[in-house]
């Protein structure tokens, strides 16, 4: 037996007329041409283009207005064929025509169940039967998506939006605004009228959250993620490590006899780790700090305790007879080494120049992988790991933050102005927690952090 949906798209399809919407319902949704698109649409899984065409016919079904049938598709369907439906179907037809799109907070996941979820900008709340969702969501996420009460339970009639919980503040001032300025236009409206008639606001903040996201740039302490390496030809290797040997910005790691292809002979190469150790001053003028619209990578080295050595790496040399190379993580540190080790080791160098490396995987795949090709190498056992996690996320709780105006969430927890972003800065660090869990990674509770600041929510 045919299901209500097909039911339905069965009477659109009889309807061919009604076809001449689609096209400014893609490019109100999706900022972009039916013919482009269709396209897009072409090399996407077939669980995308499921997703992308069930939210397009959501919109085109239950909530866009059709001036020549006065209605909206799916009352008008009610009122019109009735008797294609079951009581069962004209009642849970009913739920969704009076649905709207809502951004909703994730409280609590019950996975192979469904999630307990809570709009951002109404008292609905109750359990959402969606057992797909329930192995893909975490604590505290936001989703986009309409809910429609049914016997008890919230049902999702089309494909669920994720964002984290760093997207909530700009959500909800985005909803405010619009709401605003629709006060101008109908006094007073109700959120659920306001969102039925003004659907198109929530794909435009989408849009906004995704376009920022893909422009967001990655820092480190000490400028914007470029990894890259500056170059020097050796003059005098002796004088080279009279000074690495007396500095305390430089660690020597180890001595490796390697093959020199160019010269073809074998050369012995010497590695160091470059500290900010000494040198602090020096640095505190590329030093970024809090960034705007983008991500400041922390660098601080632990020791095997996990506890912060108030130090950090800012490269990887590499000396031989011939060469001295720097591995660094930022233009503005390789530019700096250049004027630095110029004044440090005098005649002794010459600068050749500065590689860039090009970035192919996104930022975040980077950095994993590098930290993920340390952990091989150090394999420490996984005790020790979680011991180190445990200490480092204590750790925060003296440290300032940012999204804390700052202060420590020691200080936010007794200063009652910041106690709400110091609630959403929890949660934002339960969500990463959550979804590392998720991943298989190594799992540290919220719960402790929750007991040492002595709140609960």
């Amino acid at each position: 037996m045919a299901s209500f949906e097909s039911k339905v798209s069965d009477i659109f399809d009889e309807n061919p007329e009604l076809a001449r919407k689609i096209p400014a319902l893609i490019r109100q949704i999706f900022n972009e041409s039916e013919t482009k698109f269709r396209m897009r649409l072409k090399n996407e899984s077939e669980e995308i283009q499921r997703a992308q065409l069930m939210r397009l016919f959501d919109i085109l079904f239950i909530d866009f207005f059709f001036d020549d049938l006065e209605d909206r598709f799916l009352n008008w369907v009610i009122d019109h064929y009735a008797d294609r439906f079951s009581e069962s179907e004209l009642e849970e037809m009913h739920a969704q025509s009076e649905s709207n799109l809502d951004f909703y907070e994730v409280q609590q996941v019950f996975p192979g169940d469904g999630s307990h979820i809570k709009s951002l900008f109404t008292n609905q709340e109750g359990f959402l039967k969606d057992v797909s969702s329930s192995f893909k969501l975490v604590k505290w996420d936001i989703v986009l998506t309409r809910c429609y009460l049914f016997r008890d339970d919230y049902y999702s009639t089309g494909s669920l939006t994720l964002f984290g919980p760093a997207d909530k503040e700009l959500i909800i001032n985005r909803v405010r605004e619009a709401r605003s300025e629709n006060k101008q236009i109908a006094r007073d409206p109700a959120y659920a009228d306001f969102a039925k008639n003004r659907w198109d606001i929530f794909f435009r903040i989408e849009r906004e959250i995704r376009e920022r996201a893909k422009n967001k740039k990655f820092y480190t302490n000490y400028g914007e993620l470029q990894l890259c390496e500056a170059r020097f030809l050796v003059k005098d290797i002796q004088t080279i490590f009279e000074i690495l040997k007396s500095r305390e910005e430089f660690n020597f790691i180890e001595a490796k006899r390697r093959k020199d292809k160019k010269r073809k002979r074998d050369i012995t190469r010497y590695q160091f780790d470059w500290f900010t150790l000494g040198i602090e001053k020096e640095l505190e003028s590329i030093k970024t700090g809090d960034i705007e619209n983008g991500i400041v990578l922390t660098t601080s080295q632990l020791d095997v305790k996990g506890k912060k050595l108030g130090i950090e790496v800012i490269g990887n040399l590499f000396v031989d007879q011939f060469l001295f190379r720097l591995e660094t993580r930022s233009l503005d540190l390789a530019e700096f080494a250049i004027s630095h080790f110029t004044r440090l080791f005098g005649d002794a160098l010459a600068f050749k120049r500065i590689v860039k490396r090009n970035i192919t995987s996104s930022p975040e795949q980077k950095i994993s992988a590098e930290l993920k090709k340390d952990e091989q190498s150090i394999q420490p056992p996984s005790r020790l790991i979680r011991q180190i996690e445990e200490k480092y996320y204590l750790s925060l709780l003296d440290e300032k933050i940012a999204a804390l105006n700052n202060i420590s969430p020691r200080e936010a927890r007794h200063d009652p102005s910041t106690m709400p972003l110091l609630i959403d800065w929890l949660k934002s660090l339960e969500n990463i927690l959550e979804r590392n869990k998720l991943k298989g990674e190594q799992f540290f509770s919220i719960m402790k952090i929750k007991k040492e600041l002595d709140i609960d929510w």
